[in-house]
C-alpha cells in the first residue's frame, strides 16, 4: 500500500465529523454571531451589549441555579459511580462481565424523552411535584440515562492500560484499591477529565427533560436552554435567544480550553 494511500485514509475517516462540524457547529456559530447585532426586546438598539443585557431576564438566574444543582449534586455522583462500577468490572475478571456492561449501556440507549415517561409511571400519579423535588426528579432522569454509556466507555479505557504497568505496579506491592487509585485513575486522567467536561455541559444545555416534564406546571423555562427557545419561538425574538446560547457557549469553550491546557488529551498516546 502506497504511502499517499496511507495518509489519506484517517482523513476519510473523519471526514464526516468534519462535514458535520462544518455544518451543525461553525456555520451556526457564525450565523449566531451575526444575528445577535440585531435589535431585540432585550436590547432595542441592537449590537453585543445584547450577550450582557439578556442576562438581566428574571427567568435566567432561576434557570442557572437548577443549572449549578445539577452541577453540583449530579455530575459529581455520576463521575464516582461510573468511575466505581468500570474499577470493578475491570477488576473481577468474570465470565458475565460482556453481558453486565451491556446491561448498565441500556440505560444509555433510551432516548431522553423515553426515559421521563418511564419515570412518571414508575413514580406514579400520586405525588405531588414541587419546585424543590422536580429537579431531583431531572438529575435522576439524567443520572440514568447518562451512566450507562460512560461505563462502557471508561471501562474501555482502563482495558487499554498496559497489563506490563500492572504488572509492576502488583510486583511492588500494590493491592487493588492502590492499583486503582495510584496507577488505573491516574492513567486514564485525561478521559475522565473529558467526560467531566462533557457532563457539566450536558447539565447547561439540558432540554429535552424539563420540557417533558411541563405538564407539572414546575418546570417552564426551568433551563437555559428553555429561556433561550422560549425568546426565539414565543416571542420571535431571535436576537435575544442567539445571545442567551451564546452566553451558555462561553462556559464550554472556558471548559474546553482548560481541559486541553491541563491534561495531554490531543497527544498521541503509546501502543501497548
Amino acid at each position: 500500500m502506497s504511502k499517499r494511500r496511507i495518509k489519506l485514509a484517517p482523513i476519510v475517516m473523519i471526514a464526516p465529523y468534519l462535514m458535520a462540524m462544518f455544518f451543525c457547529g461553525i456555520i451556526p456559530l457564525i450565523s449566531s454571531i451575526l444575528e445577535v447585532r440585531n435589535p431585540s426586546w432585550v436590547n432595542l438598539d441592537g449590537g453585543y451589549s445584547t450577550i450582557f443585557k439578556i442576562l438581566g431576564d428574571f427567568r435566567v438566574i432561576p434557570a442557572l441555579w437548577h443549572t449549578f444543582f445539577l452541577i453540583a449534586i449530579f455530575v459529581p455522583l455520576m463521575i464516582v459511580f461510573i468511575l466505581a462500577i468500570s474499577l470493578l468490572l475491570d477488576a473481577t475478571p468474570m465470565r458475565g462481565n460482556t453481558f453486565m456492561r451491556l446491561v448498565l449501556l441500556l440505560p444509555g440507549i433510551v432516548a431522553g424523552g423515553i426515559a421521563v415517561m418511564i419515570w412518571k409511571t414508575l413514580l406514579g400519579p400520586d405525588i405531588e411535584w414541587t419546585t424543590g423535588n422536580i429537579r431531583w426528579l431531572i438529575g435522576g432522569i439524567s443520572f440514568t440515562s447518562g451512566v450507562g454509556s460512560w461505563i462502557v466507555i471508561q471501562y474501555g479505557s482502563l482495558r487499554s492500560i498496559s497489563h506490563e504497568v500492572l504488572e509492576a505496579a502488583r510486583v511492588d506491592g500494590c493491592n487493588r484499591l492502590q492499583l486503582a487509585l495510584r496507577i488505573k485513575l491516574p492513567m486514564i486522567g485525561r478521559y475522565i477529565g473529558y467526560m467531566t467536561i462533557l457532563l457539566i455541559v450536558g447539565a447547561i444545555q439540558i432540554y429535552t427533560e424539563p420540557t417533558l416534564l411541563m405538564s407539572t406546571g414546575l418546570t417552564t423555562d426551568w433551563s437555559l436552554s428553555q429561556v433561550a427557545y422560549s425568546y426565539a419561538f414565543r416571542t420571535g425574538d431571535f436576537p435575544g435567544a442567539t445571545a442567551l446560547a451564546l452566553d451558555m457557549l462561553i462556559p464550554n469553550i472556558i471548559l474546553a480550553i482548560i481541559f486541553i491546557r491541563r491534561t495531554d488529551f490531543l497527544k498521541r498516546g503509546d501502543r501497548h
